[in-house]
């Protein structure tokens, strides 16, 4: 199934030139876009229209990655046992039409905030299986030399999506209401299905010699024993975990914030969004010159202090004046200009770094650890916000952000100049030597 160029000191074609990864590409930059409109209209819908409190709020986003903190092991030992593909066209199915009832109830009026947990829920759900599924089917897909690049891509379409989709969803929850908005981002599962349906099968993984009989309980120690016995992988998961942890609280109170504490409107809230996907967008765009100019480690460590003085720029703003939203704008920007560095950077490298019969597992572990901290850290927000006011809740998750760039201060990664591009072994992998950096420029 694999796509791999030939060594032969020629620059590689485009990866548009391939088939199978502009059908992916399709599919996914579909659901992407649809993705911010959700995560705008979903909680206006339980804010403006159903009157949730700051808490039902944070029990609505921590429901969106629950799951990974609930199955994230299990899925994947069996994403290690099956055919990945399968899951990605099940996974899209069901979100386009569970995100289709939220419209259907609304015109009914029988929508309620029971109905949205239940919603956000299995929608987390299956986003959890497709994340999963797709992070171990691509590099079968299109060859592991070229994952830089492929993330690159793909983070780009994230990024250009986050551009364009909180504007357009201001637009349309302003015209329409919040719930007919969620009827589009049911609409891109249907295209993502489509795309994923052309793709090449795929076979479950070979298991490791000895390891066909292994349990489950066994096979998820596997998964976790790969990424601690790794010196960068365990430093990464480690900084993913805290970093999560404490975003997640803010956002659990981040529109609460900006509708009830500032007095932003639908379309003040589109505006900031934008900004602060044109962050990510500059972000993606600049990933592989600053890790080369400036190294891997000391890039890491630095974007992830950015979101803590993001953070802490948004709790000092008082009112929505036009100074005030350029000011909230300003703070998206910084914030999201730092995740696609992360991202691009360590994904990839786990993508290389690790057997294909443990990627289920590894990739699961690292997930789980990260958005089972966001979810904690949602249920976190919203207890803050309940007992202290939500301005303090937002002084007190952007000081906890700062504590991942420091665990990566002092951890091996500070060291890193690039993350050399040839698998290692997960059980027994010695630090990566300067090389070629697993981030590609996009083409």
């Amino acid at each position: 199934m694999s796509q791999d160029v030939a060594s032969t000191g020629k620059k590689p074609a485009s990866l548009f030139r391939q088939r199978n990864f502009v059908l992916l590409w399709t599919g996914q930059s579909a659901s992407m876009l649809g993705s911010p409109i959700t995560y705008v209209a979903m909680p206006l819908t339980a804010v403006l229209l159903l009157h949730a409190t700051p808490m039902e709020a944070g029990v609505l986003v921590a429901l969106e990655t629950l799951p990974f903190l609930l199955f994230g092991l299990f899925a994947g030992v069996m994403l290690d046992r099956r055919a990945r593909r399968s899951v990605m066209i099940v996974a899209d199915v069901v979100r386009a039409v569970v995100l289709a009832w939220v419209p259907v109830a609304y015109w009914l009026d029988v929508l309620n905030i029971a109905q949205l947990f239940v919603v956000v829920f299995v929608v987390g759900v299956m986003r959890m299986f497709f994340d999963l599924a797709t992070q171990s089917y691509t590099p079968g897909l299109i060859g592991r030399d070229r994952l830089g690049e492929a993330n690159a891509k793909l983070e780009l379409s994230g990024s250009t999506a986050q551009v364009v989709g909180p504007g357009a969803a201001g637009l349309l929850v302003s015209a329409l209401s919040a719930p007919v908005a969620i009827a589009v981002d049911a609409a891109t599962y249907v295209l993502s299905f489509l795309t994923v349906a052309g793709l090449p099968a795929d076979e479950a993984p070979k298991p490791q010699p000895g390891a066909e009989n292994l349990s489950v309980w066994a096979s998820i120690r596997e998964g976790f024993a790969a990424i601690v016995r790794h010196p960068l992988l365990r430093w990464f998961t480690t900084a993913a975990l805290i970093i999560n942890l404490f975003s997640g609280a803010l956002t659990s109170v981040f529109f609460l914030y900006m509708l009830r504490v500032l007095g932003m409107g639908s379309k003040q809230i589109g505006l900031v969004l934008a900004v602060g996907s044109i962050g990510a967008l500059v972000g993606v765009l600049l990933v592989g010159r600053l890790t080369e100019r400036f190294g891997v480690g000391p890039t890491l460590i630095l974007t992830m202090a950015l979101p803590g003085m993001g953070y802490l720029l948004l709790a000092a703003v008082h009112g929505h004046s036009p100074a005030a939203v350029a000011a909230v704008a300003a703070s998206s920007f910084v914030v999201q200009f730092s995740i696609p560095i992360f991202n691009v950077t360590v994904v990839s490298f786990r993508q290389v770094s690790t057997p294909d019969e443990l990627l289920g597992r590894v990739n699961a572990t690292a997930r789980t650890c990260a958005l089972g901290a966001f979810s904690l850290g949602s249920l976190l927000g919203g207890a803050l916000a309940s007992g202290t006011g939500l301005r303090t809740a937002v002084v007190l998750a952007a000081s906890g952000t700062f504590l991942a760039s420091l665990a990566l201060l002092f951890s091996p990664v500070r060291t890193v100049r690039s993350l050399g591009a040839s698998s290692t072994d997960s059980d027994s992998a010695p630090a990566p030597e300067p090389g070629p950096t697993v981030q590609e420029q996009s083409s």
